[in-house]
């Protein structure tokens, strides 16, 4: 996410799971290791700019952004 934002590129957590919202740690404390796929998901996943606005360029931006962050060693 950091080196995104540092290429012009915003993006975000969009799913937090469920049982980690305040009110069902509250009332049943669930473990999250109890879901390690849910938590595998919730570690790798982004949520990339997507809006009626977002112009050709800017998607050619996000895609070659991503592309090449994703592929830098």
């Amino acid at each position: 996410m950091i080196k995104l934002r540092e290429q012009g590129v915003g993006s975000q957590v969009h799913y937090i799971p469920v049982y980690r919202h305040p009110i069902y740690i509250e009332r049943y404390g669930i473990d999250p290791a109890k879901f390690p796929r849910s938590e595998h998901y919730y570690r790798t996943c982004l949520s990339l700019p997507f809006y009626p606005g977002l112009t050709d360029e800017d998607v050619e931006h996000v895609i070659t952004t991503v592309t090449r962050t994703a592929t830098a060693g």
